[in-house]
């Protein structure tokens, strides 16, 4: 009895994401479009959850980012970076909280263990809003102090930055 709690425990923490991942769309437009593919989104992470499944969280985690996509061009108003960067860390949550799932699926962790992905997720969280209250502020800066031609160019080494921030997460993880 005290094995499935603590499962149900541990399947909590991705499932937190959810919500996000499917208010976060319908907030940003209501439309029909939008609902269908954001409620998808939050059925397959549902089960991807319930069986502790990470290609079921990457497709939920897709439909989650398609639904947004399609709710950004279609809004008439701009969702804020914030909301953005609570959006990545869901899909983050998501994807992390389901693979750790799986890799403990039918062992005991000690509260300690949570205690340290915890504040592992919580310090994760905290810099990334960081960075993205950073980006707010100076994104306007730099958009006025450059030509509109660099507007690309400066899009573009964000784009490798990015990637590579990705392939330096990936191969940290791989030494685990």
């Amino acid at each position: 009895m005290k094995q499935i709690v603590r499962q149900h425990v541990r399947q909590l923490v991705p499932g937190l994401a959810l919500p996000v991942l499917v208010g976060v769309p319908l907030w940003v437009e209501t439309s029909w479009l939008v609902a269908v593919v954001a409620l998808a989104g939050g059925a397959v992470g549902i089960v991807a959850i319930l069986r502790a499944s990470l290609s079921l969280a990457t497709a939920g985690a897709v439909l989650a980012l398609s639904s947004l996509a399609l709710a950004l061009r279609d809004s008439s108003s701009s969702a804020g970076m914030l909301v953005v960067a609570v959006f990545g860390l869901a899909l983050l949550l998501l994807a992390d909280g389901t693979h750790r799932c799986k890799r403990l699926e039918g062992a005991a962790a000690t509260p300690s263990y949570w205690h340290r992905c915890l504040a592992w997720w919580m310090g994760r969280g905290a810099i990334s809003l960081a960075i993205a209250a950073v980006i707010t502020i100076l994104a306007p800066l730099v958009a006025a102090s450059l030509p509109q031609v660099w507007g690309p160019f400066v899009a573009g080494i964000g784009i490798l930055m990015a990637f590579a921030a990705a392939v330096a997460f990936a191969w940290s993880n791989m030494e685990d």
